[in-house]
């Protein structure tokens, strides 16, 4: 009895061990995924503090998803060489470092600086958190702990929005970033005290410069042109140089991979038709992800004329789904296998961006809100088996590297969604601002106003320009003031020609042009917020059949299922 309580006690204390660091991996992998969306928030109020325009402000997201994506490989290679643990620590300390430097940062460019070197520093945090947390627990317990790792990350997308908004409310734009410093301090502590160091132990201890140098290359100049086709256009000289780029550099990173001895990324792992269909199942899920991140946010700021705050408040009901589904997927995925589960949850984020596509100008929250449950619902279902049949499919040796190329799928698979949304949304917007524009034109001349009133307002309505879908309500507003300021001119040199008699018909004859005016102005508004909405619906429809390949892609992201004396068993992994 005394040996059974002692064994006893000794298993509990393993157990909370166990607990603990894994909450301190977790820890540092949500600090670093909050950094991706917390910081939105913020940047109106930062634009303000350095007088900067949104084109500037932007490189404070642009710098650091460009760096996240840039060193995620490398990293994930240079952990797995010398030590996940080492690596994982490393970034908790420049993450909390950057951190610091953003909230003190006394101008843009260093700010924008400092962000790139957070980025860096969150491409060190995020790929070896999962090899280091599933390193902590028996391969039963692999797809809980995905689960709650899925989990985290939903709770990280939900709080950046509502946490930056908070803070940014009552305190200031700085507090985004100082509030990772306690999170990374606590992380850091318990990790260096109860982690184990790990490696992949077929290794060498050489690095594999040239591969690393040419796929870094690669990614930064694909992601660099994903982001600049919003200001120069898909077919500018500029962007087609930066995906050229991206190509030759690919092309000679796997000439080298080719040839080297100790590749970087051994490129077996690409022969492995399981992982290439998880990884591009992952970047799938990233692009649905963005249509109900992204271009939903457009939609309730411009259509819906809600406050930056507000739109991140609603766009929360998908993360808060997500973490819910997310908890369950893990575990159910490993009893019935992951491809059914992924092709599920991709054929609910199919459906969820194509339902998109049915909300118009007058929708309420709630249709919304029910629409955004249903795409986290299914990121739930599909992204943790997907990470999962990723993981289970590979040699175990080779989780570090493996865990690097899923991340980086994700982050291109948003850049990526963010990048054709925009060009997508942009041309329909054009052409149905110019049909609004027309049948604008064509209510007023059906009007009853005089001839050189509706010249005036046509010119007014002419001079509109459909370049920016965000400068679509400033231009309308300032239109009928513009409007209005010439009745009132119209007005005045009426009075003052008119004799004294007839003035007082004047003001009443004004007057009732200004209601008419406005009653007309709110049929035009009404017919623009209309052709708005049909912008938005036909981009939702479009890239909801863009991602219906991803149901198949998905479907083969993991092994069949047989029976073993009872037990479900993966067949063997096979390569091609």
């Amino acid at each position: 009895m005394l040996q059974r309580g002692r064994w006893r006690r000794v298993n509990n204390l393993s157990r909370g061990r166990t607990i603990l660091t894994f909450i301190g991996i977790i820890l540092g992998y949500f600090i670093a995924l909050l950094d991706t969306t917390i910081v939105n928030i913020a940047l109106p109020k930062t634009a303000e503090y350095f007088n900067r325009d949104v084109s500037d402000i932007s490189w404070i997201m642009n710098g650091y998803n460009i760096a996240f994506a840039v060193l995620m490989l490398t990293a994930s290679r240079i952990a797995d060489q010398f030590g996940r643990k080492r690596l994982f620590l490393i970034g908790l300390i420049l993450f909390a470092l950057t951190s610091f430097l953003c909230g003190i940062a006394p101008s843009l460019d260093l700010l924008i600086l400092f962000r790139v070197l957070q980025g860096l520093s969150a491409a060190i945090i995020v790929p070896v958190t999962i090899p280091l947390a599933i390193g902590l627990f028996p391969k039963k317990r692999h797809g809980a702990v995905l689960g709650i790792w899925g989990a985290i990350a939903g709770v990280a997308s939900a709080s950046g929005p509502a946490l930056g908004g908070i803070l940014t409310e009552y305190f200031n734009w700085q507090s985004v970033y100082f509030v990772n410093l306690p999170i990374a301090i606590l992380s850091f502590i318990v990790s260096y005290i109860l982690l184990k160091e790990s490696y992949d132990k077929t290794a060498s201890k050489s690095l594999d410069i040239s591969g690393m140098l040419t796929i870094s290359a690669a990614i930064f100049c694909f992601t660099l042109g994903l982001i600049e086709t919003s200001d120069y256009g898909w077919s500018s000289f500029y962007v087609l140089s930066l995906f050229a780029g991206s190509l030759l550099s690919l092309a000679l990173f796997i000439v080298i991979e080719r040839r080297s001895q100790d590749p970087m990324l051994p490129l077996s792992l690409m022969r492995i038709s399981t992982f290439n269909a998880s990884s591009t199942a992952l970047l799938f899920t990233s692009i649905g992800t963005s249509a109900g991140s992204f271009l939903i946010a457009f939609y309730l700021t411009s259509l819906r004329n809600m406050s930056v705050l507000e739109a991140g408040m609603t766009i929360i009901a998908s993360s808060l789904t997500a973490t819910v589904f997310s908890i369950f997927s893990g575990p159910v995925s490993e009893k019935i296998g992951g491809r059914y589960l992924a092709s599920i949850g991709l054929a609910v984020i199919t459906l969820s961006v194509y339902l998109f596509g049915s909300l118009d100008a007058d929708s309420s929250r709630f249709d919304a809100v029910w629409r955004l449950s249903l795409l986290g619902a299914g990121l739930g279902i599909s992204v943790v088996p997907l990470f999962g049949s990723a993981v289970n499919n590979i040699p175990a040796d080779k989780l570090g590297i493996v865990s690097g190329v899923t991340n980086v799928a994700r982050t291109l698979g948003m850049v990526i969604g963010v990048a054709l949304l925009a060009t997508i949304l942009s041309s329909n917007m054009k052409n149905e601002l110019t049909t609004a524009r027309d049948k604008a034109i064509h209510t007023i001349q059906a009007s009853t106003l005089d001839a050189s009133m509706k010249d005036g307002i046509i010119t007014s309505i002419q001079s509109m320009n459909n370049e920016s879908l965000q400068e679509v309500n400033a231009q309308q507003k300032m239109t009928l003031e513009k409007v209005m300021e010439q009745v009132d001119q119209r007005e005045k040199e009426a009075f003052l020609q008119a004799p004294s008699q007839k003035q007082e018909a004047i003001k009443v004859v004004f007057e009732h042009n200004r209601e008419q005016i406005k009653q007309l102005w709110s049929v035009i508004n009404a017919e623009i917020r209309s052709d708005m909405a049909k912008g938005f619906s036909s981009t939702f429809h479009l890239v909801s059949f863009l991602l219906i390949p991803s149901i198949l892609i998905a479907f083969f992201s993991d092994q069949r299922r047989r029976k073993v004396n009872g037990e479900t068993k993966r067949t063997a992994v096979t390569s091609h």
